[in-house]
């Protein structure tokens, strides 16, 4: 038993010293500790009705969420890293034949509760044969504007008029939390 307890003694010891010389500094064994945990969330399905009037940026959809990132805050308090959209992706459900061909560019605000929009997600070039846009996502730290009720506004700059009278939309979207067992 006591031969057991000192092999197990110095395997942790060799474990440890060879961390101590393979990251030399603190914050690079927290940042090798430290891992992401994506997370979806619920696809909205949603209509885009014939536009009358065209403007360079035109709002084609709103939706309110509410996330309770407090409890997350609370239950891993101190190890809660950045909170970081990964996934906006816009498609086209139906008609079948419809292609994006009538938006040009497009981009996704947040708007916490404080009211203060934040860009997370553009894209710049839409191919007009396609029928999913996949955004550009920024590098932005959201937790803190998700943090209770916050809505997504998607905007789109229109070429021209809509090809028929709506057009069904999916919108997928998702977090990535980072979290840093070894705290921040």
């Amino acid at each position: 038993m006591k031969a057991k307890f000192s092999l197990i003694a110095l395997v942790v010891l060799l474990s440890a010293g060879t961390i101590f010389l393979a990251f030399p500094s603190c914050s690079k064994v927290k940042d090798a500790t430290s891992f992401k945990v994506k997370r979806r969330l619920p696809d909205r399905t949603f209509t885009i009705d014939s536009i009358s009037h065209l403007k360079t940026e035109q709002l084609l959809y709103s939706e309110s969420y509410n996330a309770n990132i407090d409890s997350i805050l609370g239950a891993n308090n101190g190890l809660l890293g950045n909170v970081t959209f990964y996934l906006f992706q816009v498609s086209v459900v139906s008609p079948s034949w419809v292609t994006l061909d009538w938006l040009s560019s497009g981009r996704i605000t947040l708007v916490p509760a404080s009211g203060t929009p934040i860009e997370v997600a553009t894209t710049t070039s839409i191919d007009p044969l396609t029928k999913t846009i996949n955004f550009q996502i920024k590098n932005l730290d959201v937790a803190s504007g998700i943090n209770g009720p916050f809505t997504l506004n998607l905007y789109g700059n229109l070429t021209g008029p809509i090809p028929t009278g709506s057009i069904q939309m999916l919108l997928q979207s998702g977090l990535e939390i980072t979290i840093n067992p070894l705290g921040k």
